[in-house]
């Protein structure tokens, strides 16, 4: 046998044998997967039908029993009852219906007297016939003791239902209390998916099935199996010419080789996997080569990764004497301990401009409450120790009130005072009750810090009021929400923070840089803590933790 012929038979045998192992097994899978699915929706089919029909019938005889009141024509059809009714309870009178439909009489004694209820077998039916999710032959149906229908039969609709007669296994497993969904055959001798449960009353007991055609449940199946059939062949005849066209080229192996070599030599390194040939020395010299594009390979992606700077990535030397793969891994960590270097700078920088920016923001706030503050609160006593006319005297009260009021609320934004005296927990909470004044946004602060023992320091509380200061004014200014949570939560090492809102949402992709959410990462990076963003619509989030120990 040559090479050619000997790859092409061993080829289109793997393939085939691939192929039909495939086909096979999927085919399993599907119509095993179908089964369960068919059986599980007739399965809930048949629960919803039950619920429906028992609480129907419950709810019927507890209402009975509130007013028990016989019409005339149920009189009659108790006094027609060839043995009297002593006990009280739900019955099966279907044998005495004279049109064979289902018939359920409520009867209750009292008094020496005997009162009934017939119900209208029309809400049952029309439970039993709704068609939802039930194919084009399924149906669902009731089955008394006597194996005799109570509900009408789609297939038989002329007929009165006691006429049918269903004794059929899956009837039989349910009155033996044997639950369970499967494939029998009906009351038409016919295999179904049937799903069943016993319905139970003291006085009677029917079964209630819900069951479709096995032919339609197999439609897919047989299509399945004709697509399985075409792709095989398609496969079958594809892997033909294929084998033949590789053969050509197997056959030529150290042409193959030699391509490979120029390759590398202008500086391709992608590996290839080659088939396993009939000869040990072209496999031992395929396998080297590929050892050697493997190895290159990985040393040429590893340096690619570290000149784009991403250090996260691993590479092993192949040996003691892996001259280059030592230098890219000691390149590696010249560039990591510099990128660290560049890193604390630079957060080094971001926390004193912030820290500057605090310390300016509380000297304004001081000169503010310090200076301007008294001479406006001196200024409002002299307009009211002035002898001029009472209205003008109050309208420069009332300005001079308006701008006292706006130098403090401007104080209270440069650094609040309770900040540094209170702590932050404080501070939200008067902000807090500031914004409930002035805006018709439902705010709740959930205050979680330590009152004894506190690890919050100044910056951490500078910080964390800063951001939850922003997220609040983002809300108020873009996100049109009503509602607003925070939870800020001290632990033994770190301090979490939750922020709620169920307004707009926003994308963090488009996000303007003007909303603020730079400034509140940069504060959380400082710190050294971690920052999550989700803004859902309905439903935007932002969850943060800080380290008690940042430095």
């Amino acid at each position: 046998m040559n090479i050619r012929t000997w790859i092409l038979v061993i080829i289109n045998t793997l393939i085939f044998t691939v192929v039909i192992t495939i086909s096979f097994s999927f085919y399993s899978l599907f119509e095993s997967t179908l089964d369960d699915k068919v059986l599980s929706q007739l399965s809930s089919i048949e629960r919803l039908k039950r619920i429906q029909v028992e609480d129907y019938i419950q709810r019927e005889w507890e209402n009975f029993k509130k007013v028990p009141v016989s019409s005339a024509s149920d009189s009659i059809f108790l006094s027609k009852l060839p043995t009297p009714i002593k006990n009280n309870g739900v019955y099966d009178f279907t044998e005495f219906s004279h049109d064979g439909k289902l018939l359920i009489g409520l009867v209750f004694v009292q008094d020496d007297s005997t009162y009934i209820k017939l119900l209208n077998d029309t809400f049952i039916q029309n439970v039993l016939l709704e068609r939802t999710g039930m194919g084009s032959s399924g149906e669902t149906y009731l089955v008394g003791s006597d194996f005799r229908l109570r509900s009408a039969s789609r297939f038989f609709p002329e007929e009165a239902p006691y006429s049918i007669i269903s004794e059929t296994e899956s009837v039989k497993n349910a009155f033996e209390n044997k639950i369970e969904k499967g494939i029998y055959k009906d009351y038409r001798n016919i295999e179904v998916y049937s799903a069943y449960h016993l319905i139970e009353f003291p006085n009677f007991k029917f079964v209630i099935l819900s069951e479709i055609d096995a032919k339609e449940v197999a439609i897919p199946l047989k299509s399945m199996q004709k697509k399985l059939i075409i792709i095989a062949i398609s496969i079958l005849i594809i892997a033909l010419f294929l084998g033949n066209y590789l053969a050509q080229f197997i056959s030529t192996p150290l042409n193959k080789m030699k391509k490979e070599i120029l390759e590398m030599t202008d500086g391709n390194y992608k590996p290839v996997r080659y088939k396993k040939s009939s000869f040990k020395e072209i496999d031992e010299v395929l396998k080297a080569l590929t050892e050697l594009k493997v190895s290159l390979s990985s040393a040429i992606s590893f340096s690619k990764d570290v000149g784009n700077m991403n250090l996260d990535s691993n590479y092993k030397p192949k040996s003691n004497n892996d001259i280059l793969g030592h230098s890219l891994i000691k390149m590696q960590e010249k560039l990591i301990e510099y990128q660290n270097k560049i890193n604390f700078a630079n957060t080094q920088r971001k926390r004193n401009l912030i820290e500057g920016q605090e310390t300016e923001r509380k000297r304004l706030s001081q000169e503010l409450h310090d200076g301007i503050g008294p001479l406006l609160t001196s200024l409002r006593f002299y307009v009211e120790s002035l002898n001029i006319d009472a209205k003008q005297k109050n309208d420069a009260k009332e300005i001079i009130d308006q701008t006292i009021a706006e130098i403090r609320r401007m104080v209270y934004d440069l650094m609040p005072p309770t900040l540094i005296d209170f702590g932050v927990a404080a501070t939200l909470q008067t902000f807090v009750n500031l914004i409930k004044k002035s805006t018709h946004i439902d705010i709740e602060f959930d205050n979680g810090i330590k009152e004894n023992n506190s690890k919050i320091d100044d910056t951490i509380s500078i910080s964390v009021f800063r951001i939850c200061q922003e997220l609040i004014n983002n809300t108020i200014k873009h996100s049109k929400a009503t509602k607003i949570r925070i939870s800020i939560t001290e632990f033994d090492e770190l301090l979490s923070v939750f922020y709620f809102d169920n307004g707009l949402g926003y994308n963090l992709e488009k996000v303007e840089t003007g909303s603020g959410l730079i400034n509140i990462k940069e504060r959380v990076e400082i710190l050294n803590g971690a920052i999550h963003f989700t803004p859902e619509k309905k439903h935007a989030t932002v969850e943060f933790e800080i380290p008690l120990t940042y430095a």
